[in-house]
């Protein structure tokens, strides 16, 4: 997966993903979700991404403490862009 690209999770929502990060060997995005148009709405997510038997699996990141640390990591990448 890539920055820039659109995804689409297992509950049929959309998400423009915005920013990458690895932490801990893994990949994660800062995504915004779009509306039902592909229009950016005002709703982010950190999502986790990964390889399984050939195909790209993403899910929301729910843990508080690697929320911080990503979104951190994310803020020091907007500030440097």
């Amino acid at each position: 997966m890539e920055e820039d690209n659109i995804i689409t999770l297992k509950d049929g929502k959309k998400y423009l993903l915005l920013l990458e990060s690895e932490y801990t060997q893994k990949d994660y995005f800062l995504a915004i979700l779009l509306d039902e148009k592909e229009e950016l709405t005002d709703q982010y997510e950190v999502l986790e991404t990964k390889e399984v038997d050939g195909k790209t699996l993403a899910r929301r990141v729910k843990d508080p403490f690697l929320l911080q640390e990503l979104i951190s990591d994310f803020e020091e990448q907007n500030k440097a862009a």
